[in-house]
């Protein structure tokens, strides 16, 4: 077991629910039910379709929490089913989550960027509200034109906060296959971005 599965916040709920313990299992759906439905809303760009994923993910979770060996935290764990389940619902749906578009060049404009995804230190006034509703059109609407796999390390990794490493876990990625698709997909961001807020330099 390494440092990260040591210092799990939900071990101890996750030895109660094994004990069999259903409130602690409820517990667990409380803290992480946000976290698994942003990622698979994220991949399948369908609340119905997420709802019921999530749904069943938390249901093979309990299914199988025997087999859970805490050997990675239990929410990595959980975003592995989770995704799984999601990209079998893409299959299904003759999607192609695999298909990229296009090769996107690495920029240090992301840094100056971080939080874009936020936008929490923006002010209130009228203007900037529909400019940040603008905004989040616009990074959805771009993040729609990646493959779900890319989707969901931006979500995991930039949004939710993971480690590269959880991600990977989660994901069935090398780090180095994290790191790839986290810049191919924030330089595809930050491209519409550019387009939006410097449309001249854009040309």
């Amino acid at each position: 077991m390494d440092k990260a599965a040591r210092d799990d916040p939900s071990a101890a709920l996750v030895r109660r629910a094994k004990a069999g313990d259903a409130g602690a299992f409820d517990d667990l759906l409380r803290r992480h039910h946000g976290a698994v439905h942003r990622l698979v809303n994220r991949m399948l760009r369908n609340d119905a379709d997420a709802q019921e994923i999530t749904q069943e993910t938390f249901l093979s979770a309990y299914q199988g929490l025997a087999g859970f060996d805490g050997r990675a935290r239990f929410n990595t764990w959980l975003l592995a089913i989770a995704y799984n389940k999601a990209i079998d619902r893409l299959k299904r749906q003759r999607r192609d989550p695999w298909t990229i578009t296009g090769d996107l060049d690495e920029s240090e404009l992301w840094r100056r960027s971080a939080n874009v995804h936020g936008f929490t230190d923006w002010g209130l006034t009228p203007e900037q509200t529909v400019l940040r509703k603008e905004l989040r059109a616009l990074l959805d609407d771009a993040l729609a034109q990646v493959p779900a796999l890319n989707r969901a390390v931006f979500e995991l990794r930039d949004i939710q906060g993971l480690t590269s490493r959880e991600v990977a876990e989660a994901l069935a990625l090398s780090e180095g296959a994290v790191r790839v698709r986290l810049h191919r997909t924030r330089q595809l961001l930050l491209g519409r971005l550019r387009e939006r807020l410097n449309p001249e330099e854009a040309r």
